[in-house]
């Protein structure tokens, strides 16, 4: 497969990043960002294409970088820093510059979507009073009325190994069970299980919106 990656130079998509590296499943990667990851020049499947991507063009750019690919997938996030951040802020890199590479996709020709969200997050959450619940919420229903026949949908829980993750709060969360979702899972775990959702299940999904939680995706990878 030919894969397209939006949002490699952050934590999760560098982690994603190296993961389809390593998979015989993706026989190239072209990465979209508005910079170069260092640590992956030189890498033979790899392509990083560095554009702007605030630019309203974006979905044009998209479109002719992605003609060709099997598989679009964005792990672009904000991270640390939503509680101060003003929502219009939030929404142009969450919504809008997602859906521009999202469109640019499916006007590609790309039918198999793989997208990074958050635990519990679905599109009821876009009328949530919660700021950060109404961005994500925002940014899952953009996805899924864009249309794509396979969309995979992963919601961490507290995410470990990550840089915007507090060490101090995994203690805590590690004692929730991965059936609430809210509790601990690894980076790599979270990346592996994009990886093997296109090594194992892709082919056999029939729904057009299947979602990893923490205990789907540990599952995934046992599977």
């Amino acid at each position: 497969m030919k894969c397209m990656l939006f949002g490699g130079s952050g934590e999760v998509g560098g982690a994603v990043a190296r993961a389809l590296i390593k998979s015989d499943t993706c026989s190239r990667l072209t990465m979209l960002g508005r910079r170069v990851v260092a640590e992956l020049q030189g890498e033979a499947k790899v392509e990083q294409l560095v554009v702007d991507t605030s630019a309203v063009e974006l979905e044009e750019v998209v479109r002719e970088a992605a003609r060709g690919h099997d598989v679009a997938i964005s792990c672009i996030g904000i991270g640390s820093g939503t509680a101060s951040m003003p929502e219009a802020q939030m929404m142009a890199i969450e919504v809008d510059m997602l859906g521009r590479y999202a469109m640019g996709c499916k006007a590609a020709g790309i039918e198999i979507f793989e997208l990074l969200t958050a635990v519990g997050i679905t599109e009821a959450h876009a009328d949530s009073r919660l700021k950060a619940f109404r961005v994500m919420g925002k940014k899952y229903k953009t996805v899924l009325e864009i249309g794509f026949e396979k969309l995979a949908v992963f919601k961490p829980g507290m995410i470990v190994g990550n840089a915007h993750t507090p060490r101090w709060m995994t203690v805590f969360t590690g004692l929730i069970p991965d059936s609430l979702g809210w509790g601990n899972i690894r980076q790599d775990e979270v990346a592996q299980a994009f990886v093997a959702h296109l090594e194992k299940r892709v082919a056999l999904q029939t729904e057009p919106v299947v979602a990893y939680g923490n205990k789907e995706m540990k599952a995934l990878l046992r599977g």
